[in-house]
């Protein structure tokens, strides 16, 4: 009797676990189709803020434009074959990662910093690096503020909520800067509220290039204080979904390094005998199957808006208002430190 009772306990009880873990790998799965989403929807709903020309913000013309908008142009290109299916969802300093969380954004591509403790408290990943920077410090011409040492008995404007504004607080007090910290953005600084203000140096570019009456009147100091990889954001649950946006990210990095361009790329698919081109533009191989995609996602991504070094020279470079200099945003083959793993 109580070997029966008890071998009938044990069926139940495995019954119940088959029945959970069938639940549990269902509730997975629904979690973890991003790409079918996608694909079912018609558009890629990609996170963007509203910023200065340059990164993200509503041109002339009424249409999202900007180095961080072109990234989301070629994920579209790359899954639903045109870069204008994107739906541009605004987002700021906090919905950045709980858009994600909500499901109202598909991938965030924003100038937010990776770090392993957002990972964990957002539960987001940052499939790639399409950014690297660092934080530095703009300030007046006038100020005679040529160092941070020289910010002793000012005040320092940082952007809550952000990276920049704990770094500020933990440099200042490394180094036993007395300064005052103000919560703020650039706009403040440039309406005469702080002495300076700290950012990623891109940004600190973009400030004034688009918000300062005068540019000529400002500098960047030469220092860094942090190294920030910048990167897309998408939910760290759909594996599938991170490697396509870590694709796309990488394929407009190889498109650069080996010479490919919008202009150049119908060519390069015809003409080119380097096998790892062909694989990137799915002349062979099979690179896009593994994927999920089709063949030629990556050529319509270059396709439709140009290698990594057309991206950044159209919206940071020297022909523009911004005027920053690559740097580490440069090819490995370059002196910078941008490379795409092999395409085999």
């Amino acid at each position: 009797m109580t070997s029966n009772f008890t071998q009938k306990i044990y069926r139940i009880t495995r019954q119940l676990l088959a029945t959970l873990l069938l639940v549990t790998i269902s509730i997975s799965a629904q979690a973890a189709n991003t790409l079918e989403q996608v694909l079912q929807r018609g558009d890629l709903n990609c996170g963007v803020f509203p910023d200065d020309p340059g990164r993200s913000a509503i041109n002339a013309k009424g249409e999202w434009a900007g180095f961080y908008v072109d990234f989301c142009k070629a994920a579209a290109a790359a899954v639903l074959k045109k870069p204008d299916f994107v739906h541009y969802v605004e987002v700021d300093s906090k919905s950045r990662f709980t858009s994600l969380q909500e499901k109202k954004t598909d991938v965030v591509m924003y100038s937010s910093t990776w770090t392993l403790g957002r990972e964990d408290l957002y539960q987001v990943a940052f499939p790639a690096i399409y950014l690297f920077d660092g934080q530095g410090f703009i300030v007046r011409k006038s100020s005679n503020i040529y160092s941070l040492n020289d910010l002793a008995g000012k005040t320092v404007c940082a952007t809550a909520n952000t990276t920049s504004y704990q770094n500020l607080i933990d440099i200042l007090e490394s180094r036993n800067i007395e300064a005052k910290v103000m919560s703020s953005n650039g706009d403040s600084f440039f309406r005469g509220s702080c002495d300076a203000y700290t950012a990623d140096r891109i940004n600190l570019a973009i400030n004034r290039a688009n918000r300062a009456s005068n540019p000529e009147d400002y500098r960047i100091l030469a220092e860094s204080i942090s190294r920030e990889p910048i990167g897309p954001k998408v939910r760290n649950n759909d594996p599938q979904w991170q490697r396509i946006i870590r694709s796309v990210i990488h394929a407009l990095i190889l498109a650069e390094e080996k010479g490919i361009t919008a202009d150049s790329v119908d060519l390069a698919l015809k003409s080119s005998r380097d096998v790892e081109t062909l694989n990137l533009l799915g002349a062979r191989g099979n690179i896009g199957q593994q994927l999920g995609l089709d063949q030629q996602w990556a050529y319509r991504a270059i396709k439709a808006v140009g290698n990594y070094g057309e991206i950044y020279n159209r919206h940071f470079g020297p022909d523009t208002p911004i005027a920053m200099e690559r740097g580490l945003n440069q090819p490995w083959s370059q002196g910078g430190v941008l490379f795409a793993p092999p395409f085999k």
